[in-house]
């Protein structure tokens, strides 16, 4: 029971402190991307700590039921052996990290089907409206407006109006969108939603929507910067962003984050550097949460045993 109380508490300190160790990733020096994978890895290390330590309240043998066994049979016949409430104390203690699973199953699978229902109506809607070239349908509206769409059919939305912009502005703002579809972005956003939805009272899971919305556009932008360079998607930003237009299911902007974004973009060199080891910065940054809870842990455990 040790082990699974010392799971809880990581994924307690993650759910609590993981704002604060996280907000320096918001930087114009550090890629984007890696931000997003330590968000990620947050709300991932606190589910997965949680599942852990319920397992291990409930088979502390893996999978060795015997306890439990015997405790339901004590309750059947009346009678409950000496042996078995600490079996009982252990049951009662996972009820907590069952309870938050079961919470945010629930609110998943809601939010599951009313985005699929979404996207399917958005999907009929774009075939009798539209006019398709590749993956961008294109929309006869003046404004220039472009939103990407997630799932299995991601598809890019825009109107003629992004070609008024130029064709060296437009090709970067086709790059944004297909950025989010190939990073799914849409997925991330919708993981944060869920996770603020089902455990709003932890600091993580209040933060994680709006910061996934920023490290995602971010990225996004990076991809564009990297591949037209990054004035030019700052300008097409700046165009883009004057439109005010937010579409329901879709990454749209806000001015809280067009402005980080405007920042970001002029921190930037006139070419964007490409990421070495892009893979592996990533991975490193995902784990990261769930480095420092440990390594917090081990530190409190060896200052104890030491005094």
């Amino acid at each position: 029971m040790t082990v699974a109380l010392v799971l809880m508490a990581s994924a307690a300190l993650i759910g609590v402190a993981g704002p604060a160790c996280l907000r320096p990733t918001v930087r114009p020096t550090l890629l984007p991307a890696a931000a997003l994978a330590a968000w990620l890895g947050a709300l991932m290390a606190f589910l997965g700590l949680t599942a852990l330590s319920a397992m291990l309240l409930l088979f502390p043998h893996i999978l060795d039921t015997r306890g439990v066994t015997t405790l339901v049979g004590g309750c059947l016949s009346g009678t409950i052996p000496h042996s078995s409430f600490g079996t009982l104390v252990q049951l009662a203690i996972s009820l907590l990290p069952l309870t938050i699973l079961a919470r945010v199953a629930f609110v998943a699978v809601r939010g599951l089907r009313a985005a699929r229902r979404h996207r399917a109506r958005h999907f009929w809607m774009l075939r009798a409206a539209t006019c398709r070239s590749g993956q961008v349908h294109w929309i006869d509206d003046p404004r220039p407006i472009a939103y990407s769409l997630g799932g299995a059919r991601g598809a890019v939305v825009a109107t003629h109006g992004i070609r008024s912009l130029g064709e060296k502005q437009c090709a970067a703002v086709i790059e944004h969108e297909l950025a989010h579809i190939r990073g799914r972005h849409h997925v991330a956003v919708l993981c944060a939603d869920i996770a603020a939805a089902a455990l709003p009272i932890l600091p993580l899971m209040r933060r994680a929507p709006g910061m996934v919305r920023l490290m995602v556009e971010l990225a996004a932008d990076d991809a564009a910067a990297r591949a037209h360079g990054p004035r030019t998607v700052h300008a097409a930003l700046l165009a883009m962003s004057k439109s005010g237009m937010a579409v329901r299911g879709a990454l749209s902007m806000s001015s809280e984050s067009v402005a980080v974004r405007l920042i970001w973009l002029r921190a930037q060199g006139p070419t964007c550097r490409a990421s070495i080891g892009r893979c592996r910065l990533m991975l490193g940054f995902a784990l990261l949460p769930t480095a420092l809870a440990s390594a917090v842990l081990v530190a409190l455990f060896r200052a104890y045993c030491t005094f």
